[in-house]
């Protein structure tokens, strides 16, 4: 008597064929749903490409114009408080060749 092992069971997953079958039928049957899904994908990739264009203008144009403003200026002020940047007494004696 031998014993042999059962017969695997055959995949329950679809074809690529049937696949697409399948999404053929689907499109043309459900044509209101498809226009719709086709539209949001649209609007969602225009809107990322509108927000990642605006930051990295905006980027930019912060970056010009502290690139205008030179390398030995910076004013930070926050709630009455200024802090300047600059060169302090001993680096400025230094530069300008004190002693």
């Amino acid at each position: 008597m031998t014993l042999r092992s059962p017969a695997r069971p055959r995949s329950a997953r679809l074809r690529p064929a049937d696949l697409a079958r399948l999404a053929g039928v689907d499109l043309r049957t459900r044509k209101l749903r498809a226009m719709l899904s086709a539209l949001g994908i649209a609007i969602g990739v225009t809107a990322i490409v509108a927000v990642l264009g605006l930051s990295l203008s905006s980027a930019a144009g912060l970056n010009a114009e502290i690139a205008a403003l030179g390398t030995n200026l910076l004013t930070v002020e926050s709630a009455g408080q200024s802090l300047t940047g600059g060169l302090d007494a001993l680096a400025r004696d230094e530069f300008e060749g004190g002693p």
